[in-house]
Order: C-alpha cells, then sequence, then structure tokens
C-alpha cells in the first residue's frame, strides 16, 4: 500500500509540474484522451485489487495503472485550471475605462493605521466582487467552468494606491506614476487617503487591464508571478470612497501600531521578522540582503514557523511531565491511603513507562494540537505567507499522523505534503518560493539522514547543514534570480543563530507588551525588545561590512539545465563512493562549466540586434563576439532604471559580453534615455563612448565597429536640439545585413531624410530590419519614407494597451501593403535578430524562445 501511494503521489507532483514547461496548455480534445486513458487505468486498478497477489506479473501492471493515473490527474489538474484561468477575464469594455468597483483587501493592506506615502504606490491584491453593478461571476461565459466557483476562487486584480494625483484631463507631462506599458499605474488622490488593510472592503472608481507584464529572457517575469497567483487584472485607483469603506482591522494591524509606537531603532527589520511587513524597506535594505543572502531570514517562511514549533514542543513538553505526575499522583491515592507512597509510585510509572506512554496519549494529542493553533495564530500573524502555509501544512500533516498513529516514511509525508500544496495552491509552481521552500525541506531531509547529522552535537550539526544548505540551495537561486551570494555562508553563519534566538523573545515580549502595557511584566517586555534592537544593531553592521566586500555577490547567468546538472552532482557527491562516481561528478559538472567559461572563440560571422520588451520605451543593443553597442536603454520610474538595471545589463552578461564599446542615445526622452546614469556608472561600460543628437551624433558620421559600419544619418551637423524631430537615426550593415534605428523621428524628418539621400542618389535608407520610427505614431512611418527603406521586417517598440494606442492602425495598415513582416515587442516580447551570411533570422521570446501557456501573448486590441 506504501509503495502504491508513494508512486502516485510522485506521479501525480511530476504531472502537476510539468506544466512549467509546457508550451500550450493541451487542446479539450488531448484532455478528453486522457480522461478516457484515466478511466481505463482506474477499471484497471479496480479490476486487478482482488487478484494482487495472483501473480508478479499483475502486480506490476496495477503498479503501473496506479503511476499513469497520478500522471494523468496531476496534468488534468493543472490543464483544467489554466483553461479556466483564461476562460475568466475582463470583458474588452471595461479595459481602460473607469468603471465602479466593489471589492475586498486579501493581500498587500497596510500593516499599521499611516496615511499613504506621498510618492510611493501601495499596492494591494484585491477580490473584486462587482464592476459598475455587475458581478464578476459572469464574466465566465464557459459553464463547464462555472462549477469552479464554488471551489474559492476569486475575481482577484492588483491595484495600486498613491495619495496624489489628477483626473484624465489634467494629467499632464510626466504627472502620476507609468507602469511599464507606458500607461498611468497610480492616480494621487487630491486629499489624503487613509491606507486600506486586509479584510476591508471598499469601492472606488478604478481602471483595469488585463493582467500582463513584459517579457524577456532574463530578469523578473511580472505575467509569470500574476499567473501564480490567480491574478486575472492590474491597475490603479483614482478615486476611493472613503465613506463607504467597512473597515476590518486584524491584531495583526493592531500589533503593527503599538510596534511603531515603540520607536525601534531598527523598525523596519523588526517589522519584517515580526509580523512579515516588508513595505518598509529601502532599495538598500533589499540590496544588502540579496547580496548577504540573509533574505530567507526577513521573510517569514517554513523556517520562521519550525523555530515557533520548536519552541512550543520545549514549553510543552514540562507541562506534560507535571500535568502527568499529578493525573498519576490522583490515581495512586486511590490506591494508597499515604500521599508519599502514591507520588512514589507514580514517579515510577513515569519514569518507566515515560511521559508519551499509552496512558498519557490524550495529552500527547491536546499538545499537539496545541501547536498546530498556536502555529496557526503564528501564520495568521504573519499575514498567511504562502510559504508559511506551506509549512503549517506539513506540520498539520505531521502532527495529524502521529495523533491517529499512522506510519508513513518521511519521503511519504513529503509527497503528501506537496500533493497537497499543488491541489490547493495549483499554480504556486511558477513562483521562485515553491522550488525554494521544497528544496530546502528536501535538503535538510537528505542531509540528516544521508550525513547522519542527527547523531553530531547540535552546534557542530547546525554549521553542517548551514554549509550544506548554502551549497545546495546556490543551483536555485542561480536559475531564478541570476546571481550568487558569495558570503551567504559566513553571513548566515552568523546571522541565523541570533534569528532564531530572538524571535521567539522578541515575539512573546511584543505580545506581552501590548496585552500588559501598565503592568510590570508589559515594561520588562519593553525594555527587552529595545535590547534586543541594540544587539540587531551589531548584526545589521556586520551585514553591511560583508555587502561592501569586493565580489560580495556574483552575477551568473546559465541555462536551467546545467544548473539541475550542478545540483545534482552536489547531492551525487553527498552519496556513498561507488566506481563510477567521479566519472559521473565529471559529466554532471561539464554542463556548468562549458556555460561559464567561454572555450570556442566567438563567431565573428554571426551578429546580433536585441530588441527589448522594455513596454512603451525603446531598450536595443547589436553585440558581437564579446562586446556590444547599446542603442537606447529604456525609462526609469521613480528614480529606478529598471530596464537597465534589471534587464539590459543582465542580458549583456548572459550572452558573455565583457565590454560596452558605444552608448547611443537617440534623443533625451525618458523612454529612450531612462538608464543613461545606470550606464555611465557600470563597469561594463567604463570605456564606452556615448551619443546624443547634440554629441557626436550628426549626419555623415561613419565608424567600423567589429566589421560592422555604423552611420550616422540624422540630424544634420550643427544640431543643438534634442527632442523627436532630432533624433538620431542609426543604420548598422555589413554584407550580410542591415539594420535602421530612427528613434521618435517624425514625418517632417522622414521627408527630410529621403530627399537628402533622394539628392545624394545614394541608398543608405535601405534596411533589412526597421525598428518603427515613434513606436509606430501616426505621425511617422510615411509610405514614402516605407518605401525607400524597403525593410523586410519591422519591428514596433510599444507596451500592451499603452494609453497613446501605439502602432496606429493605418501604420500597421501601411507596411501590411508593402508586404514587411510586422513583430511586436507588447504581444511577442523580447526579439533576438541574428543576421549571418547574407540572410537574418528572426526570432521572439513568447513566440519561439520561451514558449509558455502562461506567458502568452496578447495582440493590440485597437488592431
Amino acid at each position: 500500500m506504501v509503495n502504491r501511494i508513494t508512486i502516485w503521489l510522485s506521479c501525480f507532483c511530476a504531472g502537476a509540474i510539468s506544466a512549467v514547461f509546457w508550451r500550450e496548455l493541451p487542446s479539450t480534445q488531448s484532455m478528453a484522451v486522457m480522461l478516457a486513458l484515466l478511466v481505463v487505468t482506474s477499471s484497471i486498478i479496480l479490476l486487478y485489487r482482488n487478484y494482487i497477489h495472483a501473480a508478479k506479473q499483475a502486480v506490476a501492471e496495477v503498479l503501473l495503472c496506479w503511476a499513469i493515473s497520478g500522471l494523468l490527474i496531476g496534468v488534468l489538474w493543472v490543464a483544467s485550471l489554466g483553461h479556466f484561468y483564461y476562460a475568466w477575464q475582463l470583458p474588452h469594455d471595461k479595459i481602460q475605462q473607469d468603471v465602479t468597483i466593489v471589492g475586498q483587501v486579501i493581500a498587500g493592506g497596510c500593516v499599521s493605521h499611516r496615511f499613504l506615502n506621498d510618492h510611493t504606490p501601495h499596492h494591494y491584491v484585491v477580490v473584486i466582487r462587482t464592476i459598475d453593478g455587475q458581478s464578476t461571476d459572469g464574466f465566465i461565459k464557459t459553464p463547464i467552468f462555472n462549477a469552479l466557483l464554488f471551489i474559492s476562487f476569486k475575481f482577484k486584480a492588483r491595484l495600486s494606491h498613491t495619495q496624489y494625483s489628477f483626473t484624465n484631463s489634467e494629467v499632464v507631462g510626466n504627472s502620476g506614476t507609468f507602469d511599464e506599458h507606458g500607461d498611468i499605474e497610480t492616480v494621487p488622490l487630491k486629499t489624503k487617503a487613509a491606507c486600506l488593510h486586509d479584510g476591508d472592503v471598499f469601492t472606488a472608481v478604478v481602471k483595469l487591464k488585463p493582467a500582463y507584464g513584459t517579457a524577456n529572457p532574463v530578469g523578473f517575469s511580472r505575467q509569470q508571478h500574476l499567473v501564480s497567483q490567480f491574478i486575472y487584472a492590474t491597475g490603479y485607483v483614482k478615486t476611493l470612497h472613503a465613506e463607504s469603506t467597512l473597515h476590518n482591522h486584524s491584531m495583526r494591524n493592531a500589533l503593527a501600531d503599538w510596534l511603531s509606537s515603540l520607536n525601534l531603532v531598527h523598525h523596519s527589520w523588526w517589522s519584517a521578522l515580526l509580523l512579515g511587513n516588508k513595505t518598509h524597506f529601502t532599495q538598500q535594505d533589499w540590496t544588502l540582503l540579496q547580496r548577504t543572502g540573509t533574505g530567507h531570514l526577513f521573510s517569514i517562511s517554513g523556517m520562521h514557523l519550525s523555530i515557533v514549533a520548536g519552541v512550543c514542543f520545549f514549553v510543552f513538553i514540562p507541562f506534560i511531565f507535571v500535568i502527568g505526575h499529578v493525573i498519576h499522583v490522583l490515581r495512586s491515592l486511590k490506591r494508597y491511603p499515604f500521599p508519599h507512597i502514591a507520588c512514589f509510585s507514580a514517579y515510577q510509572r513515569l519514569h518507566f513507562n515515560g511521559v508519551f506512554t499509552c496512558k498519557n496519549a490524550g495529552l500527547r494529542v491536546w499538545v499537539l494540537v496545541s501547536v498546530i493553533i498556536v502555529c496557526y495564530f503564528y501564520a495568521l500573524l504573519s499575514g498567511m505567507a504562502l510559504p508559511v502555509v506551506r509549512a503549517l501544512l506539513l506540520l498539520t500533516l505531521g502532527c495529524l499522523l502521529s495523533i491517529f498513529k499512522v506510519a508513513w516514511r518521511s519521503v511519504n509525508i513529503g509527497l503528501a505534503m506537496l500533493a497537497l500544496c499543488l491541489v490547493l495552491f495549483p499554480f504556486s509552481m511558477l513562483n521562485a518560493s515553491f522550488y525554494l521552500s521544497i528544496g530546502a525541506v528536501i535538503c535538510i531531509w537528505f542531509f540528516v539522514n544521508t550525513l547522519s547529522i542527527h547523531r553530531e552535537p547540535w552546534y557542530f550539526a547546525i554549521a553542517k547543514l548551514q554549509i550544506a544548505l548554502t551549497v545546495i540551495m546556490m543551483p536555485l537561486t542561480t536559475i531564478w534570480f541570476g546571481n550568487v551570494s558569495v558570503i551567504s555562508l559566513i553571513a548566515n553563519l552568523f546571522a541565523l543563530p541570533l534569528v532564531t534566538l530572538l524571535l521567539p523573545i522578541c515575539l512573546m515580549s511584543l505580545l506581552i507588551s501590548f496585552y500588559f502595557s501598565t503592568v510590570g511584566i508589559g515594561q520588562f517586555a519593553i525594555e527587552i525588545l529595545k535590547y534586543s534592537d541594540h544587539v540587531f544593531g551589531y548584526l545589521l553592521s556586520l551585514l553591511v561590512f560583508l555587502s561592501e566586500l569586493d565580489l560580495s555577490a556574483l552575477n551568473l547567468f546559465v541555462d536551467t539545465s546545467s544548473a539541475l546538472c550542478f545540483l545534482a552532482a552536489i547531492i551525487l557527491f553527498c552519496l556513498p563512493y561507488w566506481r563510477f562516481k567521479r566519472f559521473c561528478l565529471f559529466l554532471l559538472s561539464l554542463p556548468l562549466a562549458t556555460s561559464l567559461i567561454q572555450w570556442l572563440p566567438p563567431n565573428d560571422e554571426v551578429w546580433a540586434l536585441h530588441v527589448l520588451d522594455a513596454g512603451q520605451a525603446s531598450a536595443i543593443t547589436v553585440t558581437k563576439g564579446d562586446s556590444a553597442i547599446i542603442i537606447d536603454s529604456g525609462a526609469q520610474y521613480g528614480g529606478n532604471a529598471i530596464t537597465a538595471t534589471q534587464y539590459l545589463l543582465p542580458l549583456l552578461k548572459s550572452v558573455k559580453v565583457k565590454q560596452v564599446d558605444h552608448v547611443i542615445h537617440t534623443h533625451s526622452d525618458n523612454d529612450h534615455a531612462g538608464g543613461l546614469r545606470a550606464l555611465m556608472v557600470h563597469p561594463i561600460a567604463k570605456n564606452a563612448k556615448f551619443y546624443s543628437p547634440t554629441l557626436g551624433c550628426e549626419r555623415d558620421t561613419h565608424f567600423d565597429w567589429q566589421g560592422l559600419t555604423i552611420s550616422f544619418l540624422w540630424p544634420l551637423k550643427g544640431n543643438d536640439q534634442d527632442n523627436n524631430a532630432m533624433s538620431c537615426v542609426v543604420g548598422i550593415s555589413d554584407p550580410s545585413g542591415s539594420v535602421l534605428i530612427p528613434g521618435d523621428i517624425e514625418k517632417e524628418s522622414e521627408y527630410a531624410l529621403v530627399t537628402k539621400e533622394f539628392a545624394k542618389g545614394t541608398s543608405a535608407l535601405n534596411a533589412d530590419i526597421l525598428i518603427a520610427p515613434h513606436h509606430g505614431s501616426n505621425t511617422s512611418s510615411t509610405d514614402i519614407f516605407i518605401k525607400h527603406v524597403s525593410p523586410k521586417a519591422v519591428i514596433y517598440t510599444q507596451g500592451y494597451e499603452n494609453r497613446w494606442k501605439f502602432p496606429a492602425l493605418n501604420v500597421v495598415e501601411r507596411y501590411k501593403q508593402h508586404n514587411v513582416q510586422q513583430y511586436f515587442t507588447s504581444s511577442e516580447g523580447y526579439t533576438l535578430v541574428t543576421l549571418e551570411k547574407g540572410t537574418f533570422h528572426v526570432k521572439t521570446l513568447r513566440g519561439d524562445l520561451k514558449k509558455r501557456w502562461y506567458l502568452k501573448g496578447r495582440s493590440p486590441r485597437h488592431l
């Protein structure tokens, strides 16, 4: 029976997790075939159930049927929910329109009672009940999916909310903040607005659009993250009807207010550690955690829950002993007339039978139930973060098996917990925290059993386990985040014991000081918190010192298969020796070594044009060998050049570029030159030459770079303007092909360019690949310009549902009339053009490089 459970759970988990690699969701016909196959395998299992001991062949057949049924159920479960997700979408007439919603905040609400920050938007996850009076349940047009609404599926949206803003008619220039697609992300309210809390039911006027994001080969995938949380729409609050808000503030909010009133020096860190509120962290704090590899300590997870559970066991065991002793004394008094004889008899029974004997089974059950209850309330205190919920499920499952005396192996418990997570949170396998949490549990179980850590002194066991965890988790962090903290081992060896010690003490002190603030014990608890805050300051000083060391963190971009092979090599290294162990280690380490070290010289015959999906902005780079040219660097929002720092520079690192020789910004608008400062201070561009319409970019300027000819076609010499009309027009060519990047020029500049080229009798404008002028605006891409360029393909750099509705419909039709292949970064994502031997090949991320069902592209609605 245990073998069948193990096989079924393993195959169910494998089938569900395989959805991460699906290019498309299985069709309804394929699902019907799988359902029929499931019925057949289930029938075989039932038929052979009474004859399983008859023959070994029958046993093998039944086990195979168990495996197939588990695999099919896992696939069908995720596939059906995937179809359900895309069937329940925002109606077209509600997209980018002012709509009135009634919703409830379920996550991301303010933890303390405070007002919104003047500049920084706050982000809520909201269940929308109605939109303009219409129930969101009616958005599902497929009747078969209506049944799933009874399984607590809700229409969730992610809303941004700030304090000051303008109405649509008042939005000018750069007022407000904008999202990656060029649409307004937050509209600050004209009056001071209180922050919403988890559980609040509110009415507001909002603007919504489907959940979407940019698609690039490196960096954070917003769309994948939104799908993993079953979020169907994103938007911003324009007007909040505060008078109709129904507040439902929890004890967590009250504790957060109390913690703020204590005026601790490191309040933001205690808020994260004790209450799971990381909204007070600054960018410097996040950088510190990333470089030291200690982020898991300040994001409440299974580790923190295990600390709380361990403390509960430690506290309750003496309590059980005392209660058990009292019970035996009372029972013995009925047999013996003298109390001292009764006490001696009870002591003998407790000494020889132990506390957790059959006679104390009831007390054992009470302790386990109490631990579950305490941990549940701790999960509520942490905001029910998903890693904590997963750990709570594992703890609950283990306790229930102990209570009902069911003997399961640890591997079965782990598989059951994993399967339960995939049933309750089916799309969580698209999130990094799922693999980090599961990976940490598997690593701890593996090393405790393989290295016999439990037999060694506790301090040596903790150090050994920490080293093993740090090393084995490196491949996982590399896959998801593209960087590795070199000093994380040292940082965690100091930080982990201190956090383990301070967490239960400070959590208990916070609760005591909150409920007994006016009595002596409450004041004593406050002093403990202040002293702990002082001690914590030394830890932060150490972390800051470690993070400032050279090479404290490395950016490593390796493909998933290489990282997984290296992970297997680490596990293999810890296993007992056998004959071909070293050879297997060598083979498994070889993919990582070849991806990190460039053994072969670069191919000088191939060069590539990389057009990033920068939303309503432009970020382009040309690479050849280990060198690159950057042409525009995307936008910056709130002082952060997200495109340049999180996508463009990591992309160059991933394709083994060692230096940037030239940086060209077609003009100074934010959507083209927002990453200028970030590039100027980055080591990869320390020797680069910078160009702009008023600096070095002028007509008839040419230079050779890596065998390519770089030509500046516009503006004219002596230009002193830096605007759309005077954008730097860049031509790149060699015998294999040519590219034209015209910035944001409009029809007047296009006519001037055509006139100049016609007068000279040259064809410098001619190009195989054209980046659409001004993102496909109606003021550009004139018919005569398209004729003279004569492109084979045009790429539009524009954001999904951008407020300017780029590209214009007539522009798209114009290119279509000239038989030009068209690519949209909003729907196809990052676009790679490789040019070699007189030909070029175009590949897009959503269509070729990383086609996934959860990264489905959306075509512009206005087209």
